[in-house]
């Protein structure tokens, strides 16, 4: 298998092809134990986005996978032995990967090294994985680009204007990259062609489901903690169904951190690692959240009355989990009392002397603005309503203590006074909003940050430009490190991991590129030895 090639590797080029936002790419990264295949270091976590190139994301996937050996560079990727060996092995999950690089270009920044390993793995399960097309975006940026750096989160900050977060956890690079890739083809200067084999569809291998998808980012942040537990987790399509042992882990966990009505940042990490145990997906683990919120909802309801304590309780969790659909009704009618009791009108007494239409109308609008109806004349009343020429004793004690008697048209003119001079609030005035504008901060002219596209090259490097300037002036050093690849122990300095992993392309790729002419690759199919 030493001779084969995974990828037939394709580029994106300012020349003829086919529109790439047509198209349909796998956005692939690997976490892994070393850089060389070739001395046994393994893959330890694979992330894949599938898109499409007009920037629709159509499917994600992401786990944790047993290498079988230790970890020997956990402090990069932050992945312990602990996780890993509760992960699936790669026998597990070839099958599942398999189909998530079908039917689409395979990218990925510096695509031979990604190759490396996963043609090794196939290896280890003696199936040969061919021909499959490919991008690699490092080759693709340099060749577009003249920068000083092409390391992807230097390129990422450059055309997004973000810096990276969760940099060393495979999906979050895949959607980083993801996210390029669509700048790329949807805002470059030029448009861009894909010169290169059509996506293909490889032949099924065995799927298991199984996962342990590993979140990222894990933070507060204005969202809270569960929210972005859930956005570090795969958005898968369908989703595989979760261990039952682990959701039911997961569900304990979560009842006992959300007795004080918070989640706090240890409780977030310890739940972040059950999740992964699960293998929940962002589907599942809202699915969860949803039924744990429901249940809560049916004790505050077995009683028939849910009170105001039991209703904030289940809106604090409700925001914890992001689920307030679940309870939005009960949040609607809570809301609309506490909109009511706080109307206009709030203050309000109003006694009704009969119970005629136009009374039993303009009742009706006060109270829901706030308002309460009595029935006493007390020193508390603010307006008695009566038809007029009516004949009653709470009429002459309203009017002997002062107290205002109106009919019903006129109830309607003071009521709507009343609110209008409430709702106007205490300082405004009809000089307000031109002195907010004078007092407008002058926006000025602010520094103007240079877009990438400012970076395009006045033409696309060919392929003996591109070995001249990115291959040529290692191809000694490489050299010399090709027999001294694996230190003796097997263990590799971060910064070589870091330096070597998103360096460069192989020269294989110009290989490819030398061609000229219209691409014409037969593609073989992933086959079992």
């Amino acid at each position: 298998m030493e001779g084969i090639t995974m990828f037939s590797q394709g580029y994106l080029t300012r020349g003829h092809g086919a529109d790439p936002r047509r198209m349909t790419f796998a956005v692939v990264d690997l976490e892994t134990t070393g850089l060389h295949p070739e001395a046994g270091h393994r893959i330890c976590e694979v992330a894949v986005v599938r898109m499409r190139g007009d920037s629709t994301v159509i499917d994600e996937y992401s786990t944790l996978v047993n290498p079988g050996i230790p970890l020997r560079n956990s402090e990069f990727h932050e992945i312990t032995d602990a996780q890993a060996a509760h992960a699936p092995v790669f026998a597990d999950i070839a099958g599942d990967l398999v189909a998530y690089l079908s039917d689409a270009v395979v990218v990925a920044h510096n695509l031979p090294f990604e190759e490396g390993f996963l043609k090794a793995e196939f290896g280890r399960l003696n199936v040969s994985a061919q021909g499959l097309p490919g991008l690699c975006t490092l080759q693709t940026l340099r060749t577009q680009l003249d920068r000083y750096g092409y390391k992807q989160n230097q390129l990422y900050q450059l055309m997004t204007g973000e810096w990276m977060r969760g940099q060393h956890h495979a999906l979050a690079d895949a959607r980083h990259l993801a996210r390029m890739l669509s700048v790329l083809l949807n805002e470059s200067p030029q448009p861009l062609a894909w010169a290169g084999p059509n996506p293909m569809t490889a032949p099924p291998l065995p799927r298991t489901g199984r996962i342990a998808p590993r979140t990222f980012g894990l933070r507060k942040g204005q969202e809270g903690w569960l929210a972005n537990v859930t956005a570090g987790l795969p958005d898968m399509n369908p989703s595989p169904r979760p261990h039952p042992q682990g959701v039911a882990a997961y569900r304990s966990a979560l009842g006992h951190a959300l007795e004080d009505g918070k989640i706090v940042g240890e409780e977030a990490h310890h739940l972040a690692g059950l999740a992964t145990a699960a293998g929940l997906t962002q589907t599942t683990i809202r699915q969860v959240h949803e039924q744990v919120l429901l249940e809560a909802r049916a004790r505050a309801e077995a009683d028939g009355v849910v009170t105001s304590t039991e209703l904030r309780e289940l809106e604090k969790a409700a925001r914890n989990l992001g689920a307030g659909h679940a309870i939005k009704d009960l949040l609607y009618v809570a809301e609309q009392e506490k909109a009511r009791k706080n109307g206009p009108l709030k203050g309000w007494r109003i006694v009704p002397v009969g119970d005629s239409p136009a009374i039993s109308a303009v009742m009706d609008h006060a109270v829901s603005q706030g308002a309460t109806a009595g029935v006493k004349i007390t020193k508390t009343v603010r307006l008695v309503i009566a038809e007029p020429g009516t004949s009653d004793p709470k009429i002459d004690r309203a009017q002997q203590e002062g107290h205002r008697v109106v009919t019903p048209a006129q109830a309607w003119d003071v009521l709507r006074a009343a609110s209008d001079r409430r709702e106007a609030g205490l300082f405004a005035d009809s000089g307000s909003a031109q002195a907010a504008a004078q007092m407008r901060p002058d926006s000025g002219e602010q520094e103007e940050k240079r877009p990438w596209q400012s970076f395009w090259r006045p033409r696309e490097l060919g392929a003996g430009e591109y070995h001249q300037r990115f291959v040529a002036p290692f191809e000694e050093r490489d050299r010399a490190r090709a027999g001294t690849a694996a230190s003796p122990s097997g263990r590799f300095s971060g910064a070589a991991v870091q330096a070597e992993r998103k360096g460069c392309c192989a020269g294989s790729l110009l290989l490819f590129m030398a061609t000229g002419a219209a691409v014409t690759t037969t593609l073989t199919h992933l086959w079992p030895l």
